[in-house]
């Protein structure tokens, strides 16, 4: 029976042939970015005009105080595309399962959160959760690095494991560690720690700022002000992971002040500057953790969207300018300039923020006309749509591609269907390594020739999604004119809403149209083949 070791010797192989390395680079070879917001549906952002947003209290509103502005992803919507049905899965786990692999769960074993496929590694020990750098060997990371980029991962792991982060073929990355996967930093103590329990049996976790019980709050450290940032392959470091601040200039920088994903973004700039320098073409997956609910370290507020930065937008001059941030105080009890609220707007805004740095940074090192930029999130809002079984509100997410030096074929709205799973082979074909792929299973197909051909419709039929829920594991499809939820519901989508959501049940197959349920029984079919979930649940290696 083949192991672990099968997998190793491909990447290996890889490395051998020459794959792995400039030698490899060819002139001209688009730098690629793909930037993952966390937990935001189509309807935070303006774009999609929706008519209803998120409040700050996960109430469904049309209040404009809680509205965004997005004046990077307006002019993105309008210079490039922006799809209105995309597709992950409701939760995050399976989300980066199907991005980074462009395959489904039924290969890559990872259905959902706290529901992984086990395996037995190389020598003969049962795991719990099947990396997918074993049930997948050609993800993302593999193939940039094999087509000659310099490769970069930041923001959200979330793979489990921080021992293993080099098995995903990337250079060098900058990440929010999680409680699980590495010891707390020792430059922050914005974190919970666990406690013990109260009388009841609950665990409880104490702020170490404060020396405070937070009830209600989970074990977990600050991604925003003064955060816990792990280094992976920082330069001139003998070490694979090292802890933010590394340099004397780094450490006399850092405070309650510093912001955690501007030091993601500096971290990141000075790697596409470094590939530049080079004249290599770049490839960065970032996946930021702005938009999840988290503790608020400042306010000392359980479960909220944490302040950000301010900001403002200059429209004459299209850019943007950020506030010094100042902190004063000790303990929690703090004073502030220079930061806001907080709330789901704030951190829409700041994702906005993100790409237009992105966007100035390819300004100034003269590659933004061959970049290629994908934004979406991992799963819908919570509260609304975050692990949701109602219609599409959990795998819905919006995505935006940009790319303005390479003459995109399409702009604007397109309601064709896309998947996290059709990013691989989309970047396969923008680096030139889909062959690669040839005789390689996955789910995904390439957006490349909808994008930058003359095709008028992208290949896909369908969207698929998965959950995990008490009663058990649940398949979820939508195509041309019906869908079905998590809950087993069948909804008539065959006209578009405005909210992307107030979709008619239907409870009486006989009373609508043949076309309905001609799709139903299509998409039936579809789920058939893909149920596999109690048959084939763990990871099994294919027999030599």
């Amino acid at each position: 029976m083949k192991r672990a070791g099968v997998v190793l010797g491909l990447l290996v192989a890889l490395s051998c042939s020459g794959l792995y390395g400039a030698d490899s680079v060819a002139s001209g070879k688009p730098n690629v970015i793909v930037l993952i917001g966390d937990d935001l549906s189509p309807r935070e952002f303006p774009p999609y005009d929706t008519g209803v947003w998120s409040s700050t209290d996960e109430e469904t509103t049309r209040e404009k105080k809680y509205r965004a502005k997005t004046p990077m992803l307006d002019k993105i919507a309008k210079e490039g595309i922006f799809f209105d049905k995309a597709w992950a899965t409701p939760i995050c786990a399976a989300s980066r399962g199907m991005l980074m692999t462009g395959r489904y769960a039924t290969i890559t074993k990872w259905w959902y959160n706290f529901d992984y496929g086990s395996w037995i590694d190389e020598n003969g020990e049962i795991g719990d959760i099947v990396p997918l750098w074993i049930t997948s060997p050609l993800g993302i990371g593999h193939l940039a690095k094999a087509a000659g980029y310099g490769t970069f991962w930041g923001g959200r792991a979330g793979m489990k494991d921080a021992d293993n982060l080099d098995k995903f073929g990337f250079d060098r990355g900058v990440f929010v560690p999680a409680p699980q996967e590495v010891p707390a930093s020792p430059f922050s103590d914005f974190q919970l720690v666990g406690a013990g329990t109260d009388k009841d049996g609950n665990k409880r976790y104490v702020n170490k700022d404060t020396g405070k019980v937070e009830p209600g709050a989970r074990a977990q450290r600050s991604y925003t002000w003064r955060p816990h940032v792990l280094l992976f392959n920082p330069p001139n470091e003998d070490e694979q992971l090292v802890y933010y601040p590394n340099t004397a200039k780094t450490e006399a920088a850092y405070g309650k002040g510093t912001f955690g994903p501007d030091v993601d973004m500096e971290v990141t700039k000075q790697f596409m500057k470094t590939c530049a320098d080079k004249e290599k073409p770049f490839f960065l997956y970032a996946t930021s953790r702005i938009g999840h609910k988290a503790y608020d370290f400042i306010n000392q507020k359980v479960d909220t969207w944490p302040p950000t930065p301010k900001l403002w937008f200059n429209e004459k001059t299209g850019r943007y300018r950020k506030q010094e941030c100042v902190f004063g105080g000790l303990d929690g009890e703090y004073k502030t300039k220079g930061i806001n609220k907080g709330g789901i707007r704030r951190h829409v805004e700041y994702l906005d923020y993100t790409i237009w740095q992105l966007v100035e940074k390819c300004k100034e090192l003269g590659v933004l006309d061959n970049t290629v930029i994908i934004f979406s999130t991992d799963n819908g809002t919570k509260g609304y749509g975050k692990d949701s079984q109602t219609k599409q509100r959990g795998p819905h997410v919006p995505m935006f591609i940009y790319a303005p030096g390479m003459n995109m074929t399409k702009q604007g709205r397109s309601n064709e269907f896309v998947s996290f799973v059709d990013i691989v082979p989309t970047v396969a074909d923008l680096m030139g390594v889909s062959d690669l792929l040839d005789g390689y299973e996955l789910h995904g197909q390439s957006l490349y020739r909808y994008l930058f051909s003359g095709a008028k419709k992208h290949t896909r039929e369908y969207n698929f999604s998965y959950q995990t829920r008490s009663s058990g594991h649940k398949q979820l499809i939508r195509g041309l004119y019906v869908m079905k939820d998590g809950a087993d519901r069948w909804y008539d989508v065959s006209d578009e809403k405005r909210d992307m959501d107030s979709y008619p049940a239907i409870t009486n197959w006989d009373k609508v149209p043949q076309k309905l349920r001609d799709d139903r029984n299509r998409l039936r079919a579809v789920l058939d083949k893909f149920d596999v979930y109690d048959t084939e649940h763990d990871y099994v290696p294919e027999q030599s």
